[in-house]
This record gives structure tokens, C-alpha cells and sequence, in this order.
């Protein structure tokens, strides 16, 4: 006779190489996707710098191919080719990574329509990132083209850490609770206020602060190359605006955050923000004061994608906690407008 206790469950199969890579529910998988994806575009940023401010710029001094002759850089280009190659080499690991990416999200697309069209609009800024870098090449690193570039990566490092976000609340529970919406009922305005706020100014600033790149010494290469014809200290003096506005309403929301009782999840972004912004500010004041060094721009800009990044995860997680209740919406638009709880116990 088998009892009870000598019956197993039966073990569920290893998902096959194809299951992983097209998940039916969200998972680690797609968590690792998200993560790769946001930290891909966030060394493009990195890598790109570089190439400006070792000069390499125009070290492949046409596009799509690195010499009219040659898809690759030559002995002859030195360092700066190999820079310059390494770089437009680094556009085929992000395609490889967004298609991934957009094959972990494929079959989640009518439940979790937000992941897939995330993945699908990071995919298709790829090939707009290459075609981009080809116009700053063959534009002779026009600074408005270089700014534009910028800007695209710093929304596809948004759109990135949006991704890492709304799939771990997807697929781990105690995310999904910890961000539960509903959550803040006093100061429900005050918390979009201030998030709206931080969002626009840290985007205004990070604008102003291509004009101030345009404006400097780092053109990417040592020849003759266009420069904005701004005078650098007001273009300086005007990207720090939003900067200050930014700080101010960190401090605001941080205050409010431990004042109104915001959720832990608020207040430890928002910490996180704090301080990012404050070693952002103390790097800039840096490099404005010791007349720009090449480390010092290198860290700046690597601060600035990690701005972008934590301010969209912060303002993200603030009106996600503090939108609507689903449940206490459909309690009050139900007949007699009682709440699940108390149909339960009258039941």
C-alpha cells in the first residue's frame, strides 16, 4: 500500500535552450537581460567618451567603413584607430544583447505589454545610436551632432532602467509588493510634484551640459573641429540652474519622504539619488576649477549616464507607489460600494 508520504513530486523538467530564451512568465532571465541591456548602453556612453577625449574622434575618418579602403583600422591610424574601431565594434554586442532582450520579452507581450515595448524601442535605438555616430564622423564631430548622440544613449539609459525596474516587479514578489501602488494617500500630489520636477530638471541639465562639452577644449580630435561659440563660463553658470533646482527638490522630496511617512522603497531611492547627485556636483565643480582634466571629464561623464539612470528609477518608483489602489477602485465603483473586506465578513 503507497501512503502519502511515499509519494513524490515528480520532478519538473530543465527548460530547453529555447524556453529560456523565450519565456513564457518573467523570470531571472529576463531580470539579467534587462540588467545587461541598461549596463550595455551605459558603457556605450563611457567608451564614446573616451573617444573624444583621447581625440580619437575621427581615428576612422569615414563611415560605415573605418577607411575608404578598409572595414577595419589599420597600423597606420595608431591608438586612435584602434579607439575609434573599438567603439563602433561595441554597436554589435548592444544588437546582440537587444535582441535577446527583445526575445526574453516576445511571448510576455499581452500580459506585460509596458516590457515589451521598452525592449522594442531600446532595439530599434541601436542601428539610430550607429547611424548617429556615422553623421558625428562624417560631420567632422559637429558638437550639435555629438550632443545629439549623447542624449539619445541617455534615453536609452532611461528607457533601460525602466526596464530593470518593471521586470523585477514582474517577476519577484517582494518587489512587486514593496512597489504596490496605493501605498501614499498623504501627499499623493506633493510626491508627483516632486518627481515631475526632478525629472525635468535633471533632463534640462543634462542638455545644458552638452552645450557646456560643445563649448570646451575636448573636441575629440586634434585637428581643426567646430565648436559651439557659447562663452563657456555663462553656458557653465546656466547648466548649473537646474542643477541647483535638482538638488533643492531632491532635498524637498527626501524630506517629505521621512516626514509623511513615504515607503521605504521612496526613501532608499531617494538617498541613492541624493548622494549620486552630490558626488556628480562635487566632480563637476572639480573639473570646472582645475580646468577640465581628462580623468575628471571621464568621471563626470560617467556620472551623468548614472544620474539619468538612478533619477529615472527614483521618479519611476514615486508615482508607482503613489498611483491609485486597483482593488479600492473597483471596491468603490461595485454595486453598494462596499470594500472586499467588508463583503467578506458580511458574507
Amino acid at each position: 500500500m503507497t501512503t502519502a508520504l511515499d509519494r513524490r513530486p515528480e520532478p519538473v523538467p530543465p527548460a530547453s535552450p529555447l524556453g529560456r530564451l523565450l519565456p513564457r512568465t518573467p523570470g531571472r532571465w529576463l531580470r539579467v537581460m534587462a540588467l545587461a541591456s541598461l549596463l550595455a548602453n551605459s558603457l556605450l556612453v563611457l567608451t564614446g567618451g573616451l573617444v573624444r577625449l583621447t581625440g580619437s574622434g575621427l581615428g576612422c575618418p569615414t563611415w560605415p567603413r573605418c577607411t575608404d579602403a578598409s572595414w577595419t583600422n589599420t597600423p597606420e591610424m595608431g591608438v586612435h584607430g584602434v579607439i575609434e574601431f573599438g567603439n563602433r565594434v561595441l554597436t554589435f554586442l548592444l544588437a546582440a544583447i537587444a535582441i535577446l532582450t527583445f526575445l526574453a520579452v516576445w511571448r510576455l507581450r499581452r500580459e506585460h505589454r509596458d516590457l515589451f515595448v521598452l525592449a522594442l524601442v531600446m532595439g530599434v535605438g541601436i542601428p539610430l545610436q550607429a547611424v548617429l555616430g556615422g553623421i558625428t564622423v562624417l560631420t567632422g564631430l559637429n558638437p550639435w551632432v555629438v550632443g545629439v548622440h549623447f542624449l539619445v544613449s541617455g534615453v536609452l539609459i532611461a528607457l533601460g532602467s525602466l526596464l530593470v525596474v518593471r521586470s523585477r516587479r514582474a517577476s519577484l514578489p517582494r518587489a512587486a509588493h514593496a512597489q504596490r501602488p496605493g501605498q501614499v494617500r498623504t501627499g499623493r500630489r506633493a510626491i508627483r510634484a516632486l518627481g515631475a520636477v526632478i525629472a525635468l530638471s535633471a533632463a534640462l541639465a543634462v542638455y545644458l551640459g552638452t552645450l557646456v562639452t560643445g563649448t570646451g577644449p575636448h573636441s575629440g580630435d586634434s585637428g581643426e573641429v567646430a565648436r559651439h561659440t557659447f562663452d563657456a563660463y555663462l553656458v557653465t553658470r546656466a547648466h548649473v540652474v537646474p542643477v541647483y533646482v535638482l538638488v533643492l527638490t531632491t532635498g524637498a522630496a527626501v524630506l517629505g519622504a521621512f516626514t509623511l511617512g513615504w515607503p521605504r522603497v521612496v526613501r532608499r531611492m531617494l538617498l541613492v539619488l541624493a548622494a549620486v547627485l552630490l558626488a556628480q556636483a562635487a566632480v563637476g565643480y572639480y573639473q570646472f576649477f582645475t580646468g577640465l582634466p581628462v580623468a575628471a571629464v571621464a568621471l563626470h561623464l560617467v556620472g551623468a549616464a548614472t544620474l539619468v539612470s538612478v533619477t529615472a528609477m527614483t521618479v519611476h518608483v514615486m508615482y508607482a507607489v503613489s498611483a491609485p489602489d486597483p482593488d479600492a477602485v473597483a471596491d468603490v465603483t461595485a454595486p453598494g460600494g462596499a470594500s472586499a473586506t467588508e463583503r467578506e465578513r458580511q458574507r
